[in-house]
């Protein structure tokens, strides 16, 4: 009996964390099927925001664009006071620069939200 509860807890734990759940896409990129699940960093990068215990958790997202005809990663937020910089990757996980220093947003097209926490405050 002990071994189905864990079963099922880990399965309800693993579903809270799923996109469908929140009803953002899971877009095919970087030659994985779901770039969350199939690539190790970004996985880690939302591994970070879900355990992240600040008041500005909520804030912070992850969204897949192209960038001079590359697919990118933005770890981004919509946090009004916070003064972050935004920092682009690409499908191997280098830092290819920040938003609006080296890679001006106005050159980012295609933009999509793949991942953002349950308890999102973001438009």
């Amino acid at each position: 009996m002990k071994k189905i509860l864990a079963a099922a807890f880990v399965l309800i734990i693993s579903q809270s964390c799923n996109n469908d759940d929140e009803g953002l896409p899971i877009i095919s990129a970087c030659d994985v099927t779901n770039p969350i699940e199939n690539l190790p960093w970004l996985k880690t990068q939302v591994n970070e925001i879900i355990e992240n215990k600040s008041d500005v958790a909520p804030f912070f997202f992850i969204e897949i664009a192209e960038y001079r005809g590359e697919t990118i990663f933005i770890s981004n937020n919509c946090c009004a006071i916070c003064g972050t910089i935004v920092p682009i990757y690409n499908c191997s996980g280098d830092l290819l620069g920040l938003l609006n220093d080296e890679i001006k947003i106005n050159e980012v097209i295609n933009v999509q939200t793949i991942f953002s926490r349950p308890d999102s405050t973001c438009q």
